[in-house]
């Protein structure tokens, strides 16, 4: 009997260490030593019961258990702070898996399913109460073996793959099923067999709270390779933010959102709200098999553009731009295949704001094609080089003379900027100041043109003591909370007279954002700066602008500038434009004088300064100089 009962008793002690091996392949640092003791011991015993059952009474078999067994003790004891530290640890997760706000899973992979091995309160609550331990994930929610969105496979495929690679992997999809929403789940393989999954519903986080569609954080988890963007920015709608209020603002916003999530609906797209009053409408191949093909990308532009045209709101309406690309974009190479598609659908959008003739389709929709495609890898270009300090050597400075029409005599100068650059070439101020305005560079270029007219106004006005000169800025500056204290400084520092030089600005930017523009000059007023409106009558606001700032000139676009008397509207703009400066006090320049006839015509309607080719070409500062001394006339009667 005793025989038979040590026997056993061995048996078991050497299968308990056979069992716990796999644990001391995967145990951690903190325990792998006690662990590898315990097993020792309890192997040695069982070696001790087994030379016992055959009468085996080995002194030195129970010397080497004594020392084993007390090697365990004292590793035990020396251990005892960093084993109730991981007990507590283990309590501690215990805490957080039962307390957790997301939804927490172990499962174990059967055949081609899992089965649940344990969840937590959360997991219970999201799911419903669909899971529970022993349950098959597929059998209780057979969506998981369906396809999910925005993946070409189905869940379970998914988890499945994750085991098998044993390594972890974030999933964020579209789950419509038993609990539809969006979620984001991290897998964790524990072991070929073993899956860990945490799990948490998100749609809040990626749905625009106002709207109700998608805001940019769905295109962090977008994986299906659309075809297809509208992007859409609404006209006015700033100025009916300002005028009318936020609340006015929202409806409209809303009232856009509905008609482009019925378009998504419509087309198997989705609507995104880019921010403030920009949209995106993604959408799937535009042109796949029959029997029902999705109309062309422009046809739905179309309808989107007419929808919006028609919502009116307590007698508010806005118009919209819409960029449209769609299939394979070859710019933008170093970007993914969806931001290089939003890119080109920007690009041309921006294009199509330039373009404001009317609101029908041809002049608010824009095509991405070959043409914006070359511009832009023009404008990159462009602001790769302008982004290098050296690009400031190659700038230099032309100035056109401004004369007193009846004499001939330089009244003062408008300084233009130049780039002459070794790689690219001469390029057009026309080109290059967009791409410094899109890129926050221009800030840097017009303080480098600031420094540098100053500082040749200062050496003609010992030539010429009333010589005027002027600058152009772009509007984006008196956006810029610095430029006024940067204009006294420079001013300041070149020691002229403040009201000999004169800053130069288009109405066109002054319509942009009147309030802020208007603060803006009212500063380089209180400087004594010359202020003047350059290219007047191509803006959108009229003579509207001279009645709310008083400009000290007036540079009257050469479109306006009739060619002979037989142009009579444009011979009555140019009166009516004269009425107005001596009713308001400000001075007339007439831009583009090319021809003798047009001078006389301007001198007729009282105009006094004019600019053009007829009195000069623009010329480098030495010419400019030359003829300041010489006191020459141009072009004069």
């Amino acid at each position: 009997m005793d025989i038979a009962a040590n026997g056993a008793i061995a048996a078991a002690y050497f299968i308990i260490p056979l069992t716990l091996l796999p644990l001391l392949l995967t145990a951690r640092r903190d325990i792998w030593l006690n662990l590898l003791l315990m097993m020792m011991f309890i192997f040695s015993c069982g070696v001790g019961h087994t030379l016992s059952a055959m009468h085996f009474h080995n002194a030195f078999w129970h010397w080497v258990t004594a020392g084993v067994s007390w090697a365990a003790v004292l590793t035990l004891l020396t251990s005892q702070t960093r084993l109730r530290y991981l007990g507590e640890t283990f309590n501690l997760l215990e805490a957080t898996w039962e307390q957790a706000l997301t939804g927490k899973l172990l499962c174990q992979r059967v055949g081609d399913d899992l089965t649940m091995i344990k969840l937590n309160p959360a997991a219970r609550v999201i799911t419903k109460g669909l899971l529970k331990p022993g349950d098959r994930l597929c059998e209780k929610m057979p969506t998981h073996r369906q396809r999910v969105y925005p993946y070409q496979v189905s869940l379970i495929e998914l988890y499945l793959a994750a085991l098998e690679s044993g390594e972890p992997k974030r999933l964020e999809y579209q789950y419509k099923g038993e609990i539809s929403g969006w979620y984001m789940t991290l897998v964790t393989p524990l072991s070929p067999e073993l899956l860990y999954m945490t799990f948490t519903e998100v749609s809040g986080v990626i749905h625009d709270p106002l709207t109700g569609l998608y805001n940019r954080r769905v295109l962090e988890m977008e994986l299906e390779a659309w075809e297809v963007c509208l992007f859409i920015d609404l006209d006015r709608f700033k100025l009916i933010n300002d005028q009318r209020g936020h609340y006015l603002g929202d409806e409209l916003l809303k009232a856009v959102a509905g008609v482009l999530q019925d378009h998504a609906q419509t087309h198997n797209g989705i609507a995104v709200r880019n921010g403030g009053d920009e949209f995106l409408l993604l959408l799937p191949d535009s042109n796949p098999m029959p029997p029902e093909p999705c109309p062309m990308p422009v046809a739905i532009a179309t309808s989107v553009l007419e929808a919006i045209l028609a919502i009116e709101i307590e007698g508010a309406s806005v118009g919209a731009s819409i960029g449209v690309a769609s299939g394979t974009i070859d710019a933008f190479e170093e970007d993914t295949s969806i931001n290089r598609l939003l890119q080109a659908a920007e690009t041309a959008l921006r294009e199509a704001k330039r373009n404001r003739r009317s609101n029908s389709p041809q002049h608010r929709i824009q095509v991405w094609n070959y043409n914006l495609a070359r511009r832009r890898l023009r404008q990159i270009t462009l602001e790769a080089y302008l982004e290098q300090r050296s690009s400031e050597a190659e700038f230099w400075l032309a100035y056109q003379p401004i004369c007193n029409m009846t004499t001939g005599a330089i009244v003062g100068a408008e300084a233009l900027i130049r780039w002459d650059s070794t790689h690219l070439g001469r390029v057009s101020p026309s080109e290059f100041i967009p791409v410094a305005e899109a890129t926050g560079l221009v800030h840097r270029i017009s303080d480098w043109v600031l420094c540098h007219a100053l500082e040749q106004l200062a050496q003609w006005q010992e030539i010429a003591p009333q010589f005027t000169l002027s600058v152009n800025i772009s509007p984006l500056e008196l956006e810029d909370d610095d430029f006024l204290e940067r204009v006294m400084e420079r001013v300041m520092g070149a020691g002229i007279a403040s009201n000999h030089f004169g800053i130069e600005i288009t109405e066109r930017g002054i319509y942009n954002n009147l309030d802020r523009y208007l603060q803006g000059l009212q500063g380089l007023r209180d400087m004594s700066l010359r202020l003047k409106v350059d290219d007047f009558g191509m803006g959108q606001s009229g003579l509207a602008q001279l009645l709310q700032f008083r400009f000290d000139e007036v540079k009257v676009d050469r479109f306006f500038i009739p060619t002979n008397a037989q142009n009579l509207e444009k011979v009555a703009i140019c009166r009516a434009i004269a009425n107005l400066s001596e009713g308001i006090n400000f001075s007339l320049v007439a831009e583009g004088i090319e021809q003798a006839s047009q001078r006389d015509l301007m001198l007729s309607l009282n105009y006094t300064y004019g600019q053009g080719y007829l009195f000069s070409r623009p010329m480098t500062a030495a010419n400019l100089t030359t003829l300041l001394r010489e006191g020459t006339c141009l072009a004069a009667l």
